[in-house]
């Protein structure tokens, strides 16, 4: 069910740089309900059950503002639900504060806890991993709202390793583990770094890098001829510069233009104008792209800082 979710959005984001917010509202549900059966079929207890309420209420907030109670009086049906959510959660933490808060956390950590205790301070580090990345979009850490919102839903999928089958990670030694959408976030990363070497070397292959401006372009864009551009989801790096009486073409690291599908024909007319055959096009590839093929890893290998932490 995650990789239909991620595959969807990762699909849309691709093609019109968009993800619809309905798109993550609609997945939350299902995700919601597996949590809520796979958490009562270990007979967790009221306060585990409870504080999913609070990983939703997190969740909401990437779409909807928190209630304020000076203007309790005018709420809607929309305020009413939300704060039935927030208290509802708010109940789950402080009932399993109370009953999980004598807590050998070393024990917790290999995991030699009970079952009902790991989940609940599972659940609190899931909640304090939503908070993180919430911050981290309100901050402009992290740019993209789809993004942010695929990694709390995928947190919301995934509040703990104990909701992931054991036999598809590494089950060796037990070690410390951060959170699974946080690994989720790391293995992104490292796909995203390893692209620009796959790039270059494509690029090398096809004998696109001759020169100096070449062999900075060749790490994140492609030569493509001019005639074979067409508007979508890409950049056109190769500008003509200058000054009308002195036009010059130039190789950007980004562009220096917006990417409408008008200045773009523009910019194609006026490299064509200036002789320009080939033009470097880098595709703009979205970070959510690389979340929904981390998910792989992410099942087969887990936490890619436990292998260094062994």
């Amino acid at each position: 069910m995650i990789f239909s979710c991620m595959f969807i959005a990762a699909r849309s984001d691709f093609q019109t740089l968009s993800v619809r917010d309905m798109h993550w509202k609609i997945w939350a549900i299902p995700a919601t309900i597996i949590l809520v059966f796979e958490t009562a079929s270990t007979n967790a207890g009221f306060g585990n059950l409870l504080t999913i309420s609070a990983m939703i209420a997190v969740f909401s907030i990437c779409f909807y503002r928190i209630p304020e109670l000076r203007s309790f009086r005018d709420w809607q049906r929309e305020q009413v639900t939300l704060s039935l959510i927030y208290l509802t959660g708010i109940a789950g933490i402080f009932l399993g504060g109370i009953e999980y808060s004598d807590t050998d956390f070393v024990n917790l950590i290999l995991g030699e806890e009970s079952n009902e205790t790991m989940l609940w301070w599972g659940s609190l580090g899931a909640i304090l991993t939503m908070v993180l990345f919430l911050s981290a979009w309100k901050a402009r850490i992290i740019p993209g709202g789809a993004d942010v919102k695929a990694l709390i839903l995928v947190t919301l999928f995934f509040p703990s390793w104990a909701f992931i089958p054991e036999q598809m990670y590494f089950s060796g030694e037990k070690t410390f583990r951060i959170p699974p959408s946080m690994a989720l976030f790391l293995w992104a990363g490292a796909s995203f770094i390893i692209a620009a070497p796959i790039i270059f070397l494509s690029n090398v292959a096809k004998g696109h890098v001759s020169t100096a401006p070449d062999f900075k372009m060749a790490w994140h864009a492609t030569k493509k001829p001019v005639s074979r551009i067409i508007a979508g989801p890409s950049w056109i790096l190769t500008e003509v510069a200058g000054t009308e009486d002195e036009p010059r073409v130039v190789n950007r690291i980004l562009p220096s233009n917006p990417s409408s599908s008008g200045s773009i024909q523009e910019e194609l007319e006026r490299l064509e104008s200036m002789g320009v055959e080939e033009a470097w096009v880098a595709t703009k590839h979205p970070f959510l792209v690389y979340l929904f093929f981390a998910l792989f890893p992410l099942l087969l290998f887990g936490d890619p800082l436990a292998y260094l932490l062994k």
